[in-house]
């Protein structure tokens, strides 16, 4: 059944399915039905923000399509290869199963002062000649970000910078450059309009 759409254009109420408000910790991602001021598992203070999700109730075993899902075997199934793009690291490669694929995402974990700024930027530059790459920044300036390349002597016209947290303008300016990768450092800045609680 297709959801039905109000005279004022908003949706009207739609069987089997509800919006439902949930708390995530933004440290270790443990959800709760209501805020909490520490989490229970990994005990951060004040690290719950609001999320809003839809539910959908479907009691009968079938899809959204209206067809019954059922198993099927994993011999059935044929295994594609997957074409990768090579991050000019050998080793980081490796870890990757080969390198990036298209369409995935990598988060890049670690303590501060390890490289990952660094790495990235090489990242960048290492895949020059395949496409644009945009460069989001949520705590160092283009002026950081350049003394950094030239450090590493890193001079590539393929590589785009846009100092950005909001991630409704960020997602638009991916959309309007079409790049080839898109890095966010880091992405615990990003903060999205529809969400009422501060980044962390």
């Amino acid at each position: 059944m297709c959801p039905r759409l109000s005279k004022n254009g908003q949706l009207g109420n739609v069987p089997n399915m509800k919006n439902k408000t949930i708390f995530v910790c933004n440290e270790c991602g443990y959800e709760s039905s209501k805020w909490l001021g520490k989490c229970p598992a990994c005990n951060s203070w004040n690290s719950f923000y609001e999320q809003k999700v839809v539910e959908t109730k479907n009691s009968k075993g079938v899809n959204s399509s209206g067809k019954v899902v059922m198993p099927q075997t994993l011999n059935s199934y044929e295994a594609k290869e997957t074409i990768r793009t090579h991050t000019g690291f050998n080793e980081l490669d490796r870890v990757l199963g080969g390198g990036l694929v298209k369409g995935s995402l990598v988060l890049l974990g670690g303590e501060p002062g390890i490289g990952k700024s660094t790495l990235i930027l090489q990242i960048c530059d290492k895949i020059k000649g395949e496409g644009k790459v945009l460069y989001v920044s949520g705590e160092e300036s283009a002026e950081q970000i350049k003394l950094r390349a030239d450090r590493l002597g890193i001079n590539n016209e393929d590589i785009l910078f846009l100092g950005e947290t909001n991630i409704e303008l960020v997602n638009q300016a991916i959309l309007n450059v079409n790049p080839k990768l898109v890095i966010i450092d880091s992405i615990q800045t990003m903060y999205s309009e529809e969400i009422t609680a501060a980044a962390r």
